[in-house]
């Protein structure tokens, strides 16, 4: 989601002997990120406001079922990306969430969890901003947000409780086409292995009762997206990502406040979804950019569907 700015002199088709200078800038796409590392003492902030709504859900034949009250969440998330060295990054993610569900609501804004990002590029695009750039990436979760002992309020759940590791393979390349416009596609690939038992107390973010004690072990995920964007100019950009997140089943275990109901032994299934997030950019500058759009579910299993309009301030200090 980090600004890329390429400067090029783009070369008309045979049949015509104009030439076209155009500048090509970038905010990024909603989803996927950058696989080119910024350059050392650059420093990238980009704070996303996010509305997500869900009043249906996915079963297993893939069908949509309307659901109510839903939910709804305000989210505000602010990664700040350092050019640390020649091909390396570090990203640190934090944020904030204030849950609804009809006429219930979390007690104030919640922080989140937290996250750091280390990514290092292994192939380096051209000093022109062509050619294909792919860097892996190691990120580490720190359970900061709220999951147990939530009191009566479990809306208060703004955290998984989980410490989680997460290893991604970015790759990307820009395009000039024949009509003298850039192209720039992105792809990634991510996995996070099983995680670690989240001791669970009372009220959690797990769906447990008060006075439950016992633990919870969510499993592996994987996780893809594709994007591309088109400059129309230097200033405006179309963009758009298709995501596929996939998550095994957790397992719960513990037992209740009171000894005459029965111990918790269960698994959820897996789930996945599939969503599109189309978008618009516009780059005030090749230091400055706005993006707004909407990332929307259009496929599931066992999941939740959802829509959440977006917006993000992309900054290059």
């Amino acid at each position: 989601m980090r600004k890329i700015t390429t400067a090029l002199l783009f070369a008309a088709a045979s049949t015509s002997a104009l030439a076209q200078s155009m500048e090509a800038n970038f905010t990024g796409p909603l989803v996927t990120p950058n696989a080119a590392a910024l350059p050392p003492g650059v420093v990238v902030i980009e704070p996303y406001l996010i509305y997500n709504e869900s009043h249906a859900s996915y079963d297993t034949h893939g069908s949509r079922h309307s659901e109510h009250p839903g939910a709804h969440q305000w989210l505000q998330v602010v990664p700040i990306t350092i050019g640390v060295a020649p091909r390396f990054n570090v990203e640190l993610v934090a944020g904030a969430a204030h849950n609804v569900s009809g006429k219930s609501h979390s007690d104030g804004v919640q922080p989140g969890d937290t996250s750091v990002l280390l990514q290092y590029m292994l192939l380096a695009p051209r000093t022109d901003g062509t050619g294909p750039a792919i860097s892996a990436t190691y990120s580490h979760i720190f359970p900061t947000g709220k999951y147990q002992r939530l009191g009566d309020n479990p809306l208060n759940a703004t955290g998984s409780g989980a410490s989680t590791d997460r290893l991604a393979l970015l790759g990307q390349q820009l395009f000039w086409l024949s009509n003298g416009h850039p192209l720039r596609l992105r792809g990634q690939l991510a996995w996070g292995p099983t995680l670690s038992r989240v001791n669970l107390h009372d009220v959690s973010s797990y769906g447990t009762p008060g006075g439950f004690r016992g633990w919870a072990k969510p499993g592996m995920s994987w996780g893809s997206s594709v994007s591309a964007e088109y400059g129309l100019d230097s200033h405006w950009v179309l963009a758009m990502d298709i995501t596929w997140d996939h998550q095994r089943g957790t397992t719960l275990r513990g037992s209740p406040c009171r000894p005459d109901e029965l111990s918790t032994d269960q698994r959820t299934p897996s789930h996945w979804v599939y969503s599109a997030a189309p978008a618009i950019e516009y780059n005030f500058n090749d230091s400055v950019g706005l993006i707004v759009g909407t990332q929307v579910s259009f496929a599931g299993h066992r999941s939740s569907a959802f829509w959440a309009p977006q917006a993000a301030l992309n900054v290059a200090f």
